[in-house]
């Protein structure tokens, strides 16, 4: 991938994003990690094709830009 990925909140990083269509006309597709494959984030296309390099840079800035919350540590 040409950007480097932030951790998933399972508290590992994914190797890859995975792109699927949320039957919303292109206008939104769903990504998640290869790490564990629970945690999702939607994100606009812009209509790009979900196989194009475009969406996947769309994936990986929406990817990296969500909220996370601070993993909990046992005490």
């Amino acid at each position: 991938m040409s950007e480097e990925l932030k951790p998933c909140p399972c508290g590992n990083v994914p190797d890859e994003l995975h792109v699927i269509d949320t039957g919303q006309g292109s206008k939104w597709a769903m990504c998640f990690g290869s790490c564990c494959n629970e945690w999702s984030i939607e994100f606009k296309t812009q209509y790009h094709d979900f196989s194009s390099q475009e969406c996947m840079e769309l994936a990986i800035e929406a990817w990296n830009a969500a909220p996370r919350a601070n993993k909990p540590t046992e005490e």
